[in-house]
């Protein structure tokens, strides 16, 4: 191997330990037998995960496992991000089958869903929310569905278009040609081909709406998702290695679905 090819290697290697690196040191930290953050770690234990209750009454010195507002967060985290997943997937499948056709308003379309994730997260959760009880809507989990669709559909949007089959179009004419309906048409030719990508926009729907913050904060109410439920009680509890045993499952639970969507895309470009 050239020593260039070393270098940027090694280069490139550095610039990922670097990325990564705050999430190594949570992951490690979590399993800390002291209640302090502390290097080096008195010695490893997993009771920040599972350990019995013990005589504490700080949410912090609970572990994950017994702590029922965790459960609550963990709950609402599921409904909205399967709930953003579905939404996802629905609203970028219909749109990027209609901006492959010259339309009249296509590209004012595009943009204005573009604009899902350039508008500030403080702007966009702050009007929503005036929005919200305008309309009487409770601030639950779907509320926030609602709000972390619109953040995750341009993303999906840009990752569907830039997958299509170029021949998609000689396909599905060529099915009408033989009298197939539209429907027949979608379900027999179209769906089968874009599937993998549908399905790639959908789990990228449900991994931003997993851990989004800023947005879901001004929309929701009570214990909340995970990251709105780990934010308030840091504000009023200690930080200790239960948080991180927390934010190392909610970082896990991410991780195996951007492996399943890469592993789907991988299948879906063979």
């Amino acid at each position: 191997m050239k020593p260039k090819e070393v270098g940027i290697r090694v280069y490139v290697a550095l610039i990922i330990l670097l990325m990564y690196s705050p999430v190594i040191v949570m992951i490690v930290l979590s399993f800390n037998t002291s209640g302090r953050i502390s290097f080096p770690m008195e010695g490893f234990t997993t009771e920040w995960y599972s350990g019995a209750p013990k005589t504490y009454e700080y949410g912090s010195y609970i572990s994950a496992f017994y702590d029922w507002k965790f459960w609550i967060a963990f709950q609402n985290s599921v409904y909205v991000a399967i709930a953003a997943a579905i939404m996802t997937f629905t609203i970028v499948t219909t749109v990027a089958m209609a901006l492959r056709h010259r339309l009249v308003g296509r590209d004012p379309l595009f943009y204005l869903i573009v604009l899902g994730f350039l508008v500030p997260g403080a702007a966009l959760g702050l009007g929503n929310n005036i929005l919200f009880r305008m309309m009487n809507w409770e601030f639950t989990w779907y509320t926030a569905a609602i709000l972390d669709t619109v953040y995750a559909v341009p993303f999906g949007l840009i990752l569907m278009m830039a997958r299509f089959d170029p021949d998609l179009v000689l396909y599905e004419r060529a099915a009408s040609v033989l009298r197939a309906t539209p429907w027949n048409v979608f379900r027999k030719v179209t769906l089968p081909l874009i599937r993998w990508e549908a399905l790639s926009a959908a789990i990228f729907g449900f991994v931003l709406a997993w851990g989004e913050l800023i947005r879901t904060s001004f929309v929701m109410r009570g214990t909340g998702v995970i990251s709105t439920y780990i934010s308030t009680e840091l504000a009023i509890n200690p930080v200790t290695p239960k948080w991180y045993a927390v934010g190392t499952i909610v970082t896990g639970i991410s991780i195996i679905a951007l492996v399943i969507m890469g592993y789907v895309l991988s299948r879906g470009q063979r």
